[in-house]
């Protein structure tokens, strides 16, 4: 352009041009002319390339889900045999004698919560013994209770923070019953493949870890190499199938009766994806593929790391894989600098497993968010290929782990949860609103046209978009919590049924968005998530280009 003004100018004064002038000029005024084809081909570029990521992720999600069908087949094969092959008496049986322990194991809850009402020492005592207690209940109540923890918009502060115990730690099992099912599993020579400490380095509600070191090559990896070995809690499987089975009676009969409205809210379809998600986790061949799964997604970034899951040592109770290092990543001691740089990684990573890769890490809290600061030649730095990658001297990294737990849609859904999140981040509130009601019509025609009115879809559009307008001032992702309690509100009142993964995605994106905030309250999160948003829109043919 500088060219083309002295050209101008030069002209205008009457001055003759220099022949390498006059060279230079063509060539940007060529450029300068003929920008709008080169930003054409630009886009071009760009979209056979997403094209190409989209046509290799459903490759690969064909094979992943291959897989994932197969351990599904295993764990529902498993839970058959626990509850379902019983007779209706049995089974019967099975749910009023669970019932019955979980009421006495509760019932001093019951009487300590509303006591605690005159003493807060009281409401102390109620709140630890129902810590206790949901421990004792076993895993699927953790897991509720992990959930409600990241919840403070629903159950408040104070419930968050007594909840959030069961995050990162709770009761371990005794070693004489790890060394039983490492015998069972790896015969009566295991002692000679790990070096095993005998006390636990973290203990969940699926299973407790145990840092080992190998006592002999197994293929790439040398004798002395640093593991995680993570093993199964005794007597999960009968407990979950229970707890499963009485739930998804109770979701049933909820959603029967009109008067309550609840089935607008898929109580059971949200207890199925809740049991088609933790089901994996009992069968910790399904968590090696999700490792692998991890892994190829975030192949290209040095700075988000997985563990490498060891097949050769792993089975359906007990999981080895590579040791990560590093502190909470709300714990871990930065300068500002670095937690905006944190708050950015941990963002990005989510909006690419949601919009993506269509692949999210259902469980993470900051207890699976390990943050390592890679320094070369120092003690800590056990991964020489970082400077490789980077070409930087040190860094941060981000070690995910704990990854039995996924969320994925598969490709119409995938779809459908673009267009929806995506018309809430940019704020079309009225196009969200319909996109949600046309997707229930095509999953559910008959509550339509039975109880819901043309006047009903109209309003809860409006709704959507009033939400949208009233609330200029955020961004969906930065206030995900108070718009779902407002959706929710309207699909129950409208006879909207939500679609459970759309509101189990917005979870995940408010969970980080809220360690993001921790990190750094400044943190545009529209600034990260548009992007996302728009390459998913040009992956699924919604958007020609990223323009």
């Amino acid at each position: 352009m500088s060219a083309l003004l002295t050209t101008a100018l030069m002209r205008r004064q009457g001055m003759a041009m220099s022949p390498y002038l006059l060279r230079t000029n063509r060539k940007y005024a060529a450029t300068y002319f003929n920008r709008n084809e080169i930003i054409r081909a630009k886009n071009i570029h760009m979209k056979n390339n997403m094209a190409k990521l989209y046509v290799t992720s459903i490759l690969a999600a064909a094979a992943r889900n291959a897989k994932l069908d197969k351990n599904m087949c295993m764990t529902e094969a498993k839970i058959e045999e626990a509850v379902m092959n019983k007779t209706a008496l049995a089974r019967t049986w099975d749910a009023l004698t669970r019932m019955t322990s979980l009421a006495v194991l509760f019932a001093p809850s019951a009487i300590l919560f509303p006591v605690g009402y005159l003493s807060e020492n009281v409401n102390e005592m109620g709140w630890a013994y129902t810590v206790y207690a949901l421990e004792k209940a076993g895993p699927t109540f953790i897991k509720l209770a992990q959930w409600a923890s990241t919840r403070s918009d629903i159950f408040g502060e104070k419930a968050v923070s007594k909840l959030s115990k069961l995050r990162d730690q709770t009761s371990p099992h005794k070693w004489k019953q790890t060394e039983l099912l490492l015998r069972s599993q790896f015969g009566e020579d295991w002692e000679k493949v790990f070096d095993f400490g005998t006390e636990p380095i973290g203990s969940g509600c699926i299973a407790q870890v145990y840092c080992a070191k190998l006592k002999q090559a197994i293929g790439i990896l040398p004798a002395g190499t640093k593991l995680a070995v993570k093993v199964q809690h005794p007597g999960l499987w009968k407990k979950v199938s229970v707890d499963f089975y009485i739930m998804e009676k109770i979701g049933n009969i909820l959603e029967g009766i009109p008067a309550l409205g609840l089935n607008y809210l898929s109580i059971s379809s949200s207890i199925q994806t809740f049991k088609d998600s933790m089901l994996p986790q009992l069968n910790f061949k399904a968590e090696l593929d999700n490792l692998t799964t991890f892994r190829t997604n975030f192949g290209g970034d040095a700075h988000i790391r997985f563990p490498m899951g060891i097949e050769a040592l792993s089975t359906e109770t007990i999981l080895t894989e590579s040791y990560c290092v590093g502190t909470n990543i709300l714990d871990f001691q930065a300068t500002m600098a670095e937690k905006r740089q944190l708050a950015k990684l941990g963002l990005e990573m989510v909006m690419k497993m949601i919009f993506l890769h269509d692949f999210v890490h259902g469980d993470l809290h900051p207890g699976n968010i390990l943050v390592d600061r890679f320094e070369p030649g120092s003690d800590n730095s056990h991964d020489s290929w970082w400077s490789v990658i980077t070409g930087e001297k040190g860094g941060l990294v981000l070690n995910v782990i704990d990854c039995g737990l996924v969320v994925k849609m598969g490709l119409r859904e995938h779809e459908n949860l673009v267009k929806i999140l995506g018309s809430f981040i940019k704020r079309e509130g009225y196009t969200a609103g319909k996109l949600m009601i046309d997707y229930n019509n095509q999953q559910d025609k008959g509550i339509r046209n039975l109880t819901r009115s043309d006047l009903d879809e109209e309003l809860f559009c409006r709704g959507i978009e009033r939400i949208c307008l009233d609330d200029q001032d955020n961004n969906f992702l930065e206030k995900v919590g108070d718009y779902l309690a407002d959706i929710c509100y309207l699909a129950c009142k409208h006879r909207v049924k939500l679609e459970a993964k759309f509101i189990n995605a917005a979870l995940a994106c408010e969970i980080m968005e809220g360690i993001a905030c921790s990190l750094y309250p400044d943190m545009e999160v529209q600034s990260i998530a548009l992007p996302m948003v728009f390459k998913a829109e040009v992956m699924h043919g919604l958007r020609s280009s990223m323009s």
